[in-house]
């Protein structure tokens, strides 16, 4: 392998790595991942970051700071849309600039402009800009790009298929996993909506994925579900909304409370404190929930002072009431 390419464990990776990770290895370079989010990580995350940003971001300094002084090159994306009037938060728009202000001694930052309201060919522009910056063959970064692409369709597919973010990239990479994870099932199928990079990080969510599934809970995640699905429950919201995650999100919770194939049992939305979009959001959900008893819904809100026990009690609680509630109608 080549140079060393930095990946914080954090944000977009929890969305796109099995792609980024293709990529940058058939062009021959070595990826370098930011350890699993941890508390010294959140920790100087915080210590950097002004008291308004969200965790997630705040977090994702930490990861920076982690893997900043082991590589060539740090990998930023600027993420602008993801097609037409699919926007995302301005935090990811200027998050290059947000780091390179805020921490200093960088090793060079490979930002590429992802703005797909021109389809898949603008998201190939970047592929080839990158291998320009990387000083790659024309066609070199043209194979890699559209092996990457295919391995990014196969991970999609996988989650639809009631894989997780973490037990699809295994798969990809040939590993073997257990399904089977907790030896008791209580017959309790609960959603847990949020962002990829708050449910799919431990320390984020406090284990709430492992927790529930402990308890013999199934769990179903917004990756779960087709992006047409998505669409098109979201579609019950008079008001398109032009967020693309948080609408994913919303598009998960109208999808399992009106249409989806199996019993839903409950809903657990797990927010950041501070993001306004997650705000909206958990309250349209609230009120479209109350058009359907049979669904219990529990909201939690984490920042850098959130605790694992507190958050237990509180699930525990909720399947208890779940499975009272199932009992008494049963």
């Amino acid at each position: 392998m080549g140079s060393k390419i930095g990946v914080p464990r954090a944000l977009l990776y929890h969305y796109y790595y099995p792609a980024w990770e293709e990529f940058f290895n058939r062009l021959g370079f070595e990826i370098v991942l930011s350890k699993p989010t941890n508390k010294e990580i959140l920790n100087r995350g915080v210590k950097l970051a002004v008291d308004d940003l969200c965790l997630p971001f705040k977090i994702y300094y930490g990861h920076v700071l982690d893997i900043k002084d082991r590589v060539d090159f740090l990998f930023i994306p600027r993420l602008i849309a993801l097609g037409d009037k699919n926007k995302v938060c301005p935090k990811f728009m200027g998050l290059p600039d947000m780091v390179r202000a805020t921490l200093d001694n960088l090793p060079p930052v490979l930002e590429p402009v992802i703005d797909l309201k021109r389809g898949i060919f603008s998201l190939r522009k970047v592929s080839h800009y990158i291998g320009t910056r990387l000083k790659t063959n024309y066609w070199k970064t043209e194979r890699a790009f559209w092996t990457a692409l295919n391995k990014y369709r196969k991970y999609i597919k996988l989650m639809e298929q009631g894989y997780t973010p973490d037990e699809s990239r295994k798969i990809i990479n040939g590993q073997k996993i257990d399904k089977n994870k907790s030896k008791k099932d209580r017959g309790i199928r609960v959603g847990v909506l949020g962002h990829s990079y708050i449910i799919h990080d431990n320390q984020l969510s406090l284990g709430l994925i492992n927790n529930l599934q402990k308890m013999g809970v199934e769990v179903i995640t917004p990756e779960m579900i087709s992006n047409n699905d998505l669409e098109r429950a979201a579609e019950l919201q008079s008001k398109k909304l032009f967020w693309l995650f948080n609408r994913h999100i919303m598009g998960a919770a109208y999808h399992l409370l009106f249409n989806y194939e199996k019993d839903i049992d409950g809903i657990i939305q797990i927010t950041a404190f501070g993001c306004g979009p997650d705000s909206l959001v958990k309250e349209l959900v609230n009120l479209k929930g109350k058009n359907n008893k049979n669904v219990s819904l529990l909201n939690l809100n984490v920042d850098e002072h959130s605790g694992e026990a507190g958050l237990l009690t509180r699930i525990e609680a909720f399947i208890d009431l779940i499975e009272r509630k199932k009992g008494k109608n049963g």
